[in-house]
């Protein structure tokens, strides 16, 4: 199962904690944030370079990292041909990707789609190139509901290349009351949309001042469901708000990814008790009559002497 956390950003201003200190596991991706090219002609650098030198010079024991495109503050939008974007893109993110020994490449670029041409087109060649240079390459999207629409367009023309839909659920349901109930319905419409739940990621935000989305009980009861359901994973914005923490988002996760499922919670407990009980007395009334209804077919049966299998 897939678990990652993005790392990297400074989200408002936040450093970079010590990786040393962050749950060790093969499961946890760690997802540096973000990689841009600034000059819109697809040759990306890291935004600051030696944040992810420094990031990547820290990781210890089975910790993998990946490479995250665009975020917050940057639009899309070549200033060359979609060609030569794509060129150019492949190039740089191969460098980049070789240089700090990289799993992967998650495409995050959210801004600007509404107005400039060719996103699922340009991203859908600019995968199939670094798919083709190393195929053992994970790479992973990150849409929410006002970008959705974009993305869903490059699922279609790379679906088999994509191995996870990193779905931020906070920007859809940013309400820090969010029940795990409507979170797990979000999750229901988009596995409908893609055919399954086996791509789809559920979002956790760790952000301690500025709560956005359902809170760490709330996502913890809704992976359990979808989970049961066939969920890919998980993933956590972000890195420097969980180590306020302790890392509880990330620790929860992945110990509720390695569970053994003994039993299938497919559905919440909604069912108010007394609600639950009127359900278990009209099954037992049913019940009864059932077997009553059963007993006069057969005293009819027994009365005209015929067989059984033949009274509709």
């Amino acid at each position: 199962m897939f678990i990652a956390v993005y790392a990297g950003a400074r989200p408002l201003g936040r450093e970079l904690p010590p990786l040393r200190d962050v749950p060790q596991s093969s499961a946890l991706h760690l997802i540096y944030s973000f990689a841009r090219d600034a000059s819109k002609d697809g040759n990306f650098a890291f935004y600051d370079a030696w944040q992810l030198e420094h990031a990547v010079a820290q990781q210890c024991g089975n910790q993998r990292g990946m490479l995250s495109l665009g975020g917050a503050g940057f639009s899309w939008g070549p200033a060359v041909g979609l060609d030569e974007w794509v060129g150019n893109a492949s190039h740089s993110l191969q460098l980049m990707l070789d240089r700090f020994q990289l799993i992967g490449l998650d495409i995050n670029i959210e801004e600007g789609l509404d107005e400039a041409r060719g996103f699922p087109e340009a991203m859908a060649a600019l995968i199939a190139f670094l798919k083709a240079w190393r195929p053992s390459l994970l790479i992973t999207i990150s849409p929410f509901d006002d970008t959705w629409r974009h993305y869903k367009p490059l699922l279609q023309l790379a679906g088999d290349s994509i191995g996870f839909i990193n779905y931020q659920l906070y920007a859809e349901l940013e309400s820090p009351d969010t029940t795990a109930q409507q979170a797990v319905a979000v999750y229901e419409r988009l596995a409908a949309e893609v055919g399954g739940y086996g791509k789809l990621t559920l979002g956790v935000n760790t952000e301690p001042d500025e709560k956005r989305g359902p809170q760490l009980d709330a996502c913890l009861a809704a992976f359990r469901v979808l989970k049961a359901r066939g969920i890919g994973g998980a993933f956590v914005w972000a890195l420097e708000n969980s180590c306020g923490c302790g890392y509880a988002a990330e620790a929860a996760l992945l110990r509720i990814a390695a569970e053994q499922q003994t039993t299938a919670p497919h559905t919440l407990p909604l069912q108010h008790p007394l609600t639950q009980q009127h359900h278990t007395q009209q099954a037992h009334q049913q019940q009864q009559k059932a077997q009553q209804q059963q007993q006069e077919s057969q005293q009819l049966v027994s009365g005209s002497g015929a067989c059984c299998c033949c009274v509709s």
